[in-house]
This record gives C-alpha cells, structure tokens and sequence, in this order.
C-alpha cells in the first residue's frame, strides 16, 4: 500500500509540474499561424503567377493592336500624324483661288518667264527664241489662277454632225457604225480645248538630284513644303529623296497621216496609214479654231505638209467606271494645214527655213527636206466628230 502511494504521489507532483509550465510550452496556437501563412503564401503564388501570365497575355495584345494601328497607315498624311505631325491632304488637282495655295511649282508659272518651268535638252533650243525673252510674248498663261469662261455642255456639237446611212460607213469623216460613243464625247470646241490644254499634277518620291540633296527621315519629310499634295507614303529605307512635283496630259492624243510612196517592185502608188503620239493642244483664233504642235521632222511632219490634212483622236479612258460610253470620252478632229501659220525650221528648231517661215503661206512643192529639221505645225479644224 506504501509502496502504491509513493507512486500516486510522484505521478501527481509530476502532474503539477507539467501543468504548470503548460504556458511556455505550448505551439500549437504558432503551428496553427504557421499553416495559415502557408496557405496564404500558396493563395498569393498562385494569384501572382496568374497575375504574370495575365500581364504577358496583355502585352502580347499591346503588340497586335500596335501593329493593327500600324497597318492602318497607308498614306503620307498618316505617317506624319503617327510622327506627332498633323496636316490635310490637299488635291493638287483642286480649284484654287488663291495663289498661295497652288503648289510651289505651279506658282512659279504665275511668273512672266514660263522657262522657270519649261526647259528643253541640248542641242535643242527653245523654240523661236528670237521673238522675245519670255515665252510670254506670244502664249497666253495655261496655268493663269483667272477662272476659266465655262464652255457649256461637253457634248454640244460646234460643227455639224455626220448622219448615219443604211450602210453605216462613213469615209468622209470616218465616223463609226451607230455612232455609239457620241454620248461620251466632247464635241464642244471650248471644251475640247479645255481637256487638250489641260493637265493633271501629281508628286511622287524622287532620287535626289545635285541642287537638292533630299531628306533620309520620316521626320524631315513631314516639314517638307507641298507635303500635303502627296498621298504616296514615305520610303523607311534609309534613303534620300525628294518631293518632286510633276504634271502630265489628260489623255491619249493620236495624230493620223497618210504615207504615200511608190513600190519598188510594183511601181505603184502606195499608201498606207501613219498614227503618231505627239501633245498637241487647241486655241480658238476669231471663228477658227486651230489645232498645233511643234516636233521634229518625221513621217508626220512630212505628211501633213505634202497631203495638207490630218486627223486627230483625243481619248480619256477610266477603267473605274461601268459604263461604256462613261468610261470613254473624248473626240476625234478633222484639220488640214494652215500653210499661212505654219512654220519648217532648221536642225537648230529656232532659225526658219527661209520662204517656209510663218506668214509665208509657203506651197508643199517649196519645201527642201534636207534643210528641214524641225515642224512648227498650225492646222484648221474642219470638224470635230464623236469617238470610235
């Protein structure tokens, strides 16, 4: 009995003992903290990683979208604003009232010397110099900012009209079948001339030459003066180039001769038709309008002098439009030489041949060909038909 409660009594005093450090012994409460930050720590990693690959994703959108905005640039206006520099894109073509809103290169044409613009290549000089210092002296100004007398409606015949037969041949004035074009052309003589003395301007991108070395940047470019006229967007090649300002007809002008020899094997007359490009132009002189050209001489040349007549065909052609009579427009001329205004010049294009000068009112059967170098040709228009 002794023995067992000695044990009870240790067994107790050391119960007492143990429950009376239970205080500083315990973890359980920093265990539990411990598990709680894990998790968390788990929770925040998880959120994290999420939270990179969320931010990738976004990046990646960023660049598409950049991209996307960048492929939406497709002209020179769109560069320059993408580059902090806003403009309008101005039509070259426009009406303009003002002579400060011309492109610089047309205004230079406001000047009485038209050679600020118009030159001609060695050995060519300009044509019949000797008039005078200035081209002005003898040409009215086609780029003058007056505004034009309106002509009226394009398709108003000035001349009388060939009338269709049975047989829908016309050898006369060549006119074609049904007369199916005469809808969609100009057969009035003001307008006509309007389109033949006109012209389209345009700018393009250009190598640069030794007056002007050009610009290499995108942000140079967009300082550039009549950088509003261009659409075309600027090369990122690391290039130089300029602005170049240019201008060109506004349609296909042919010109129709006939060639008259004699075969060598038949010893017969033989003759064959002689179409030919030149940039002709239009003026009306009193009742008469005059249809000229100054080129070198040639088959053309040739053949209006010796047969006295031409004709001529004057085609725009829009292949944007549906219509067939929309699409084709212009008019085709029936001329002969005006011997009186005509004027056959020498190798130099500048010295008239003598008795072949202008108000000469020379005769085909004077004229030297071998001192001929040169055509001053001045026709009269005899009709202006429809297309075919």
């Amino acid at each position: 009995m002794k023995t067992k409660f000695k044990l009870s009594l240790i067994c107790v005093s050391l119960l007492a003992l143990t429950a009376c450090n239970d205080d500083d012994s315990d973890t359980s409460g920093l265990e539990s903290q411990i598990a709680t930050l894990k998790t968390q720590n788990i929770e925040l990693t998880a959120n994290n990683t999420a939270l990179k690959e969320t931010n990738g994703s976004l990046e990646s959108d960023n660049t598409s979208l950049q991209e996307k905005a960048v492929s939406y640039i497709n002209t020179f206006k769109d560069q320059c604003a993408e580059a902090g520099v806003n403009f309008d894109y101005v039509d070259p073509n426009a009406p303009a009232t003002e002579i400060s809103m011309l492109p610089n290169y047309m205004a230079a044409a406001e000047e009485t010397d038209c050679l600020a613009c118009h030159t001609y290549e060695e050995p060519i000089k300009v044509p019949h110099q000797d008039f005078g210092s200035t081209c002005a002296n003898c040409h009215d100004n086609p780029h003058s900012d007056d505004k034009p007398v309106v002509p009226g409606n394009p398709t108003d015949p000035s001349f009388p009209q060939p009338q269709p037969n049975d047989s829908l041949v016309d050898g006369k004035t060549g006119a074609s079948g049904s007369f199916y074009y005469t809808p969609g052309s100009y057969l009035n003589a003001d307008y006509l001339a309007t389109r033949l003395n006109g012209s389209i301007y345009n700018f393009e991108w250009a190598a640069p030459t030794e007056d002007n070395p050009g610009v290499n940047t995108l942000e140079a470019a967009c300082q550039l003066k009549d950088r509003q006229h261009i659409k075309e967007m600027f090369p990122t090649d690391g290039k130089s180039y300029i602005l170049n300002g240019f201008s060109n007809q506004m349609g296909a002008k042919l010109i129709s001769t006939t060639n008259k020899f004699i075969d060598e094997t038949t010893n017969k007359l033989v003759e064959t038709p002689n179409i030919s490009t030149f940039g002709y132009g239009m003026k009306k002189n009193g009742n008469d309008y005059n249809v000229s050209m100054n080129i070198g001489k040639n088959n053309t040349c040739y053949n209006a002098i010796m047969n006295g007549e031409a004709r001529f065909s004057y085609y725009e052609y829009d292949p944007m439009l549906s219509g067939k009579q929309e699409r084709n427009k212009g008019a085709r001329i029936l001329a002969k030489i005006d011997y009186a205004k005509t004027s056959l010049k020498g190798v130099d294009w500048v010295t008239e041949v003598p008795g072949l000068g202008a108000g000469e009112n020379f005769t085909p059967d004077q004229v030297n060909w071998t001192q001929v170098g040169a055509c001053s040709l001045v026709f009269k228009v005899e009709s202006i038909i429809p297309l075919g």
